[in-house]
């Protein structure tokens, strides 16, 4: 399953979540983040190859920190993993929670 993981996620696995944790150490899990986002995630990519994006989902999001995510998934057409309330108001990228991502890794979709 291919996701774009938003800094939620990320700073739950590595501060509290044991299940956050154990998922974004995943084999089945392909994560992609934007390349401002300095922690390990599998893949980053540059700003530069979705920035035509970016006006598109900075109009979907009420949080400007919330764009370059949104703008990833768009540009590279998948989920984005996030536990952001707001994020799932937009009905442009489909959202998982940890707790959706969870229930298709154990084939609960």
């Amino acid at each position: 399953m291919e996701l774009v993981v938003d800094t939620n996620v990320l700073v739950a696995g590595f501060l509290r979540s044991a299940t956050t944790r154990e998922l974004l150490l995943d084999e089945r899990l392909i994560l992609w983040a934007p390349e401002y986002l300095l922690t390990e995630a599998e893949r980053i990519l540059p700003t530069s190859a979705f920035r035509p994006k970016l006006p598109d989902a900075k109009a979907l999001v009420a949080d400007p920190e919330d764009a370059p995510f949104l703008a990833l998934a768009l540009y590279l057409q998948l989920p984005l993993w996030s536990n952001d309330a707001p994020l799932r108001t937009q009905h442009a990228v489909v959202v998982y929670t940890t707790e959706n991502v969870l229930s298709v890794l154990q084939g609960r979709s």
